[in-house]
C-alpha cells in the first residue's frame, strides 16, 4: 500500500509503509481509500483554509473490499529529511499554523477505518483546562475521591476486627484490611498517574520525530513504557531515553513545545512509588499493641513452697525454748538481713483488712524453699538465689512467667481496742510491777465484730491468786467478776512491752487466736504533746536528777491467723506479687461459681498437700509469733529512762523523737498486723510443698489507628488522585491523546500516524504467521519509526 499523499519538498518517489500482496480472491480490501485531492486547499465554513475538524480520513469506495495481507517485505525506504518539517516561523504547539496543517498535518496518512461522515473527529470536549490539559476521565477522578472517603471506615473497621486477638490474628486481619485498602487505592492512583506516562512518551515520539539527525525513536524504546505502564522501571527508562534523544531537549522543542515534560515524568514516579508503598504505609499507620490478660478458665498444677515440712517443725521445736525465756528477746534473724525479707500485703476481704506475708521467688522455684526451715541458711540473709543456677534451671521450671499462681495461705486481721478506764492499770504495785486488767467487755466486743463467740475460758472470774502477786492489791475501783484478763510487766524502762494470751493454738486446724496487749510507759519529758491515761502518783528521777513521771496507756487486740485462697502473679520481668483474695478457705477451689478446666494431669506425691491446716504448726506459731514480738521490742529506747522510740510514736501517728501524741488503736493494729505478716506468716511457709493453679496469660492485642498520620496519608493520596487526573497535557501541536491500549495502537499503525522510517531490505516473503514474541522482537524491535506530523 503506498501513502498517496504527496508533500512538497518530498521525493516524488513515495515512500512505501508496507507492500500489500495481490488478494485470493476476487473482492477488493476494505481498507482501499481514494483520498480526495490536497493540491489544492479546503475552504472551511469560516472561509479559512484550515478546518480543525475537518475529517483527517480518505473518503471511502462505496464497495466492498477484502483486507489485504500486509507485508514488511519488498518495502522501500527513501532518504528522509527530517529538517523540511521545520518552519522557520515559531509554532504555537496547541495552534497548528495552516502551513503545518496544509502541508503535513492534513497529509499524514488516513486510516480507512472510519467511513463518511463518521471519520470526522469530534469537537474536543469542553473543561476548564481545555487549551493546555487533557479532558479528566471524571470517572476515574469519582471513583478515586470513593475508595478514598472509603479507606478510613474500612481501616476502622479492621482495627476493630482485629483486637483482643492474639498477635497472629491481629497481624493477619490488620495486613489484610491494610492491604485491600493499600492495593485499591494504588491501582486507582496509578491508573490515573499512567495518564503522564502515556502523554510523556508520545511526546518524546513527537518530540523526537522533528530531529534533525536520526528522526523518531526504535519500536523497542517505545514497547518498554507501554508493556508496563504503571511500573516505576518504565518511567525511569522514558527519563533515561529523554535525556539522550536530541529532539526531546528542551533547546531543541523551544520554539514548538517548551513545557517540561521531564516534570511529568517525574510526578508519575513519585505518584506510581506511593502507590506501590500505600500497603505499607497504612500498615503503618495502624498500631498494634500486645497486652496481656489473665484468665481464670484454664489451668494446670504446679508445686510450691508454702507449707512447713516435718523437719521445718523439728528445727521450730528445738528453738521453743529459747523464744520463751525474756532473758535472750531472741530473733529469728539479725537487722542486716532485714531486708530480704518479704514485704507484708495489705488486702481487703469484705469489710476487713488482711495482711499477708509476700511469695518469694524461692517458693516458685523448683527445689526453693521459704523462710520457714528455722536453719542457719534461711534465718541470716535467707533464701540466697543462686543466679547461675536459676539460669540453668529455667527451662526445667514448673512455674513460668506471665502466669497468675492460686493457693491458700496464712492471713491475719486483727482489732484492737483502747483501755479507756485509768482504774485498769496499776502503776505500781508493791512488789515494783505493772498491771494491766482486761475487761470483759472489752474483749467481748472484739470478739462480736469478728463474729465469733466469746471463748467459755474468758468468762471465768479472774483468779487474783494466779494474777498477782502475794503482796499485790487488786485496785479497790475495779470490780474482779468484770475482768476477764490481767498482764503483769517488770519496771524495766521499756517504753512499749507486749503480753500475748493465746486463745486458740491451731489445734481445730482452723488457725490461731491470740489476744495481744499493749503496755505504754514513757517519760512525759520527751512527749510535750503527750496524752496518757494515767501515771503513778510518785514521779522518778531523769539523769540530771529532776523528779519526773512517767505516763502510761494501754490497749487490747485480738488477732485471728486463718487460712485465704489468694492469686499471686509470677513472671520473669521481676519479682512475684500477690494480687488478690480468691476465697476465705483452706484449698483451692474454682472462683466465681465457674467450672474451670485442668489442661493436665493432677499432681500426686506423698508430702504433697491441698489444704492448709494448722493442727501441727505449734512449734512454728510459737517460734515466730515470739520473734515479732521482739523484733518489735529491739525497737526502743534505753533502758530505765522509758524514753520514745519511731515504734511508739508510729503508735500515735506522729513523728520525730517528740513527737508522741495518743495511743491510737487503729495505728496500732495497723502496725502489728505489718510486723507479724513479715516476722510470723513468713516462717510459716517453708520446705512444704503444696498444690497450686497455675493460670496462663494470654496475650492479647489493642488496635488502634493513629488518626493523624492517617489523615495525612489519605489526603496526600486524594490530592495526588486529582491532580493526576485534572492536569494531564495536552501533546504537541494539540494531536489527540493517546495510550497504550488498544485503540490508540490502531489509531496509530491504521492511519499511519506511525510512520517507518528506515529498516533493511529483508525480502520479498510475507511477514509469515505464527512467530514467537521474542522472534518478533528480535526482527521489528529496531526499526525506527517518527510521528507523521
Amino acid at each position: 500500500m503506498y501513502s498517496p499523499l504527496h508533500n512538497p519538498g518530498y521525493p516524488s518517489t513515495p515512500t512505501i509503509l508496507f507492500h500489500a500482496s495481490p488478494p485470493q480472491s476476487a473482492r477488493h480490501s476494505a481498507f482501499d481509500t481514494e483520498l480526495a485531492p490536497i493540491d489544492s486547499p479546503r475552504p472551511t465554513s469560516d472561509g479559512s483554509l484550515y478546518d480543525p475538524h475537518a475529517p483527517l480520513l480518505p473518503n471511502r469506495l462505496s464497495r466492498p473490499h477484502a483486507p489485504q495481507q500486509l507485508q514488511l517485505s519488498g518495502a522501500r525506504y527513501e532518504d528522509f529529511d527530517a529538517r523540511r518539517l521545520y518552519s522557520p516561523k515559531r509554532i504555537d504547539p496547541f495552534s497548528p499554523s495552516p502551513a503545518a496543517s496544509e502541508t503535513e498535518f492534513l497529509k499524514t496518512p488516513s486510516s480507512a477505518l472510519f467511513p463518511g461522515p463518521a471519520g470526522r473527529p469530534k469537537p474536543p470536549r469542553l473543561h476548564p483546562f481545555a487549551r493546555s490539559f487533557e479532558a479528566p476521565e471524571w470517572m476515574y477522578i469519582l471513583i478515586h475521591l470513593g475508595l478514598c472517603s472509603l479507606a478510613y471506615p474500612v481501616l476502622l473497621l479492621t482495627t476493630i476486627i482485629a483486637s483482643n486477638k492474639s498477635i497472629f490474628w491481629s497481624r493477619l486481619i490488620v495486613g489484610i484490611g491494610c492491604g485491600a485498602v493499600g492495593v485499591a487505592l494504588g491501582l486507582s492512583l496509578a491508573r490515573l498517574a499512567q495518564r503522564f506516562l502515556e502523554a510523556a512518551t508520545w511526546a518524546t515520539l513527537i518530540h523526537q520525530s522533528r530531529a534533525a539527525q536520526n528522526p523518531g525513536i526504535r519500536l523497542r524504546d517505545f514497547a518498554d513504557s507501554s508493556a508496563s505502564p504503571t511500573s516505576i522501571l518504565a518511567g525511569l527508562k522514558l527519563l533515561w531515553s529523554r535525556t539522550f534523544y536530541q529532539g526531546a531537549s528542551r533547546r531543541a522543542r523551544a520554539h514548538y513545545d517548551p513545557r517540561p515534560w521531564t516534570f511529568y515524568v517525574l510526578a508519575f514516579l513519585i505518584m506510581v512509588t506511593i502507590s506501590s508503598s500505600l500497603p505499607f504505609i497504612l500498615g503503618r499507620v495502624v498500631d498494634i499493641r500486645a497486652s496481656i490478660v489473665h484468665q481464670s478458665d484454664n489451668y494446670y498444677e504446679v508445686a510450691v513452697a508454702a507449707d512447713l515440712s516435718e523437719d521445718d517443725l523439728s528445727r521450730a521445736a528445738a528453738l521453743d525454748g529459747t523464744f520463751n525465756d525474756f532473758r535472750y528477746t531472741w530473733t529469728l534473724s539479725p537487722f542486716s538481713s532485714h531486708g530480704n525479707l518479704p514485704s507484708p500485703v495489705m488486702l481487703q476481704w469484705e469489710e476487713d483488712t488482711v495482711y499477708f506475708a509476700e511469695t518469694t521467688l524461692s517458693q516458685l522455684l523448683p527445689g526453693g524453699t521459704g523462710f520457714g526451715t528455722f536453719d542457719s541458711d534461711t534465718t541470716a540473709a535467707t533464701t540466697q538465689l543462686d543466679i547461675k543456677q536459676a539460669t540453668e534451671n529455667s527451662g526445667n521450671r514448673d512455674v513460668s512467667a506471665g502466669m497468675v499462681l492460686r493457693y491458700p495461705r496464712w492471713g491475719i486481721r486483727i482489732r484492737c481496742t483502747k483501755s479507756t478506764d485509768p482504774n485498769t492499770i496499776l502503776p505500781r504495785a508493791a512488789s515494783g510491777l505493772t498491771y494491766m486488767f482486761v475487761p470483759h467487755e472489752i474483749l467481748r466486743n472484739l470478739f462480736d465484730s469478728f463474729g465469733r463467740e466469746y471463748p467459755a475460758a474468758l468468762g471465768a472470774p479472774l483468779n487474783l491468786t494466779r494474777a498477782m502477786q502475794p503482796n499485790d492489791t487488786f485496785p479497790a475501783t475495779l470490780n474482779a467478776d468484770d475482768i476477764a484478763m490481767s498482764a503483769v510487766f517488770y519496771d524495766n524502762g521499756v517504753a512499749h512491752s507486749f503480753f500475748s494470751s493465746p486463745v486458740s493454738m491451731g489445734d481445730d486446724g482452723a488457725g490461731f487466736v491470740s489476744i495481744e496487749s499493749l503496755l505504754v510507759r514513757l517519760n512525759t519529758t520527751y512527749t510535750p504533746q503527750g496524752t496518757f491515761l494515767t501515771h503513778p502518783e510518785q514521779g522518778m528521777p531523769d539523769v540530771n536528777g529532776t523528779q519526773t513521771f512517767v505516763g502510761m496507756d494501754s490497749a487490747v487486740c485480738l488477732e485471728l491467723y486463718e487460712p485465704y485462697v489468694l492469686e499471686t502473679y509470677n513472671s520473669t520481668t521481676g519479682i512475684p506479687a500477690t494480687t488478690r483474695i480468691v476465697s476465705k478457705t483452706n484449698t483451692i477451689v474454682d472462683a466465681n461459681g465457674k467450672e474451670e478446666r485442668n489442661l493436665r494431669r493432677p499432681l500426686t506425691g506423698e508430702n504433697l498437700k491441698r489444704e492448709l491446716n494448722s493442727s501441727s504448726l505449734r512449734p512454728a506459731y510459737n517460734v515466730a509469733h515470739g520473734n515479732s514480738a521482739n523484733q518489735i521490742l529491739k525497737d526502743n529506747g534505753r533502758d530505765a529512762y522509758y524514753v520514745p522510740s519511731p515504734t511508739l510514736v508510729s503508735f500515735t501517728g506522729g513523728t520525730g523523737p517528740q513527737g508522741y501524741l495518743e495511743l491510737s488503736a487503729d495505728f496500732f493494729s495497723q502496725a502489728r498486723g505489718f510486723a507479724d505478716a513479715s516476722n510470723v506468716l513468713t516462717y510459716l511457709a517453708g520446705s512444704g510443698q503444696t498444690v497450686a493453679r497455675c493460670y496462663p496469660d494470654n496475650v492479647t492485642t489493642f488496635v488502634k489507628i493513629a488518626t493523624f498520620d492517617a489523615v495525612v496519608v489519605l489526603g496526600i493520596v486524594t490530592v495526588l488522585g486529582v491532580f493526576a487526573g485534572l492536569f494531564v497535557p495536552r501533546l504537541p501541536f494539540s494531536i489527540p491523546r493517546r495510550g497504550f491500549e488498544l485503540y490508540s495502537w490502531l489509531a496509530a499503525f491504521y492511519s499511519n500516524e506511525l510512520v517507518l522510517e528506515k529498516a533493511e531490505q529483508r525480502g520479498s516473503e510475507d511477514f509469515p504467521k505464527h512467530l514467537e514474541l521474542e522472534d518478533i522482537k528480535r526482527h521489528m524491535g529496531d526499526l525506527r519509526f517518527h510521528y507523521g506530523v
